[in-house]
């Protein structure tokens, strides 16, 4: 049980790291890269929106390996539960259970730089046009993801985004669900937007955008 667990979390590794063009698409599990120009806000966007993704990629191993998410940041341990919000140095507030978890950003003013809800960022919502492949590209992630904890509790993969508790999350170019087709031994996540090409797909966990 402990091998197969370690192949789950090492599966959600590969897919939530996968090579992509986005800096504000998805959870990740790698550190984020703080950048320099301290004052400038954009910046601390950019680096609790990283922060977030880091968290929330920990939260996703979490999962594989206890079968459930963590209830606070205190169970991920260190790093992770000392990580701060670079604008107020708040902690952020992270909230999971068996099946669900949300991340938020602890600014105690609104606007805040956002949140993950069970791995759906907040920031890419209403994205510029310019975004939509790396938008649809993390949205394929995060559902591949959570394939693989599906297949982890059930032995075989979903059939459709509603078995994994995703229904209405869509391409954001052409507004449709995506095709998910799951089996006891393989799944696959495609773009639908019906034009040559689209935004790709991940077919047994190898996007096809990845070099």
């Amino acid at each position: 049980m402990r091998y197969f667990m370690l192949i789950i979390t090492m599966t959600i590794l590969a897919l939530s790291t996968a090579c992509t063009s986005a800096g504000d698409d998805i959870t990740s599990p790698a550190t984020p890269e703080l950048l320099n120009a301290e004052n400038n806000l954009d910046t601390y966007v950019a680096e609790c929106r990283a922060s977030m993704r880091t968290i929330g990629g920990q939260a996703v191993i979490h999962y594989a390996v206890n079968g459930t998410y963590p209830a606070n940041m205190e169970e991920m341990g260190e790093p992770y539960s000392e990580m701060t919000c670079p604008e107020c140095g708040l902690t952020y507030e992270f909230f999971g259970d068996q099946k669900y978890y949300f991340l938020s950003c602890p600014m105690p003013n609104d606007p805040t730089h956002g949140f993950i809800d069970n791995g759906l960022p907040s920031w890419i919502e209403n994205p510029d046009p310019s975004e939509w492949e790396n938008i649809c590209r993390a949205h394929m992630r995060a559902l591949a993801s959570q394939a693989v904890m599906y297949f982890a509790n059930h032995n075989t993969y979903p059939n459709n985004q509603e078995e994994i508790g995703m229904s209405g999350v869509v391409c954001p170019a052409c507004g449709q669900e995506y095709i998910l087709i799951g089996s006891e031994t393989e799944f696959y996540v495609g773009c639908s937007m019906p034009t040559d090409p689209n935004h790709g797909n991940i077919d047994n966990f190898v996007p096809s955008w990845q070099d």
